[in-house]
């Protein structure tokens, strides 16, 4: 269990590392006016082309999966730091791996440090799952759980993105 408190923290800091790429680039990507191929019933970052509103809201996420981190290095219980964890591997692939990639037929920010981060977070998911030894049941409830609750996360904030800019503006 030491190893997998350690390990725990990785998720965080490669959240980071993917979003602050989302961070850097959205300006310069939104204000291009791209056009979807493919049309799909999300928009990144909300439709918003402000860059304020997009890094709240990514600190938003970060303070909630560290808070988690933390919880389940104190506690020893990682189901919730399990099923966040999965369903940030679900968003790298999902949309920025296939999905947005697809949809725009060009690059969109970060689809690079999907890339680079997915491999690493599944090398943790394996390695906490060899130290935790979930049952298929508990998996199924921590992944559905994790899911549910980061996509929630992510609706409420790209529907509030503008306000929240506008609250530190």
């Amino acid at each position: 269990m030491n190893e997998l408190r350690w390990f725990a923290w990785l998720f965080p800091l490669l959240f980071i590392m993917h979003d602050m790429e989302e961070i850097i680039m959205a300006k310069q990507w939104c204000s291009k006016g791209l056009k979807q191929y493919i049309y799909l019933p999300i928009t990144p970052f909300g439709g918003t082309k402000n860059t304020v509103g997009i890094a709240i809201g990514v600190y938003e996420e970060l303070i909630l999966w560290l808070i988690v981190t933390m919880i389940g290095n104190i506690s020893g219980f990682y189901g919730l730091w399990y099923g966040l964890l999965v369903a940030n591997i679900v968003h790298l692939i999902l949309f920025h791996i296939i999905l947005l990639p697809l949809s725009y037929r060009q690059y969109v920010p970060g689809e690079i440090t999907a890339w680079l981060t997915v491999i690493p977070c599944c090398y943790i998911l394996k390695l906490s799952q060899n130290i935790l030894s979930y049952s298929a049941v508990e998996i199924t409830i921590w992944v559905t759980i994790g899911i549910i609750f980061a996509f929630a996360n992510m609706k409420i904030l790209h529907k509030n993105i503008n306000l929240l800019s506008k609250l530190v503006e």
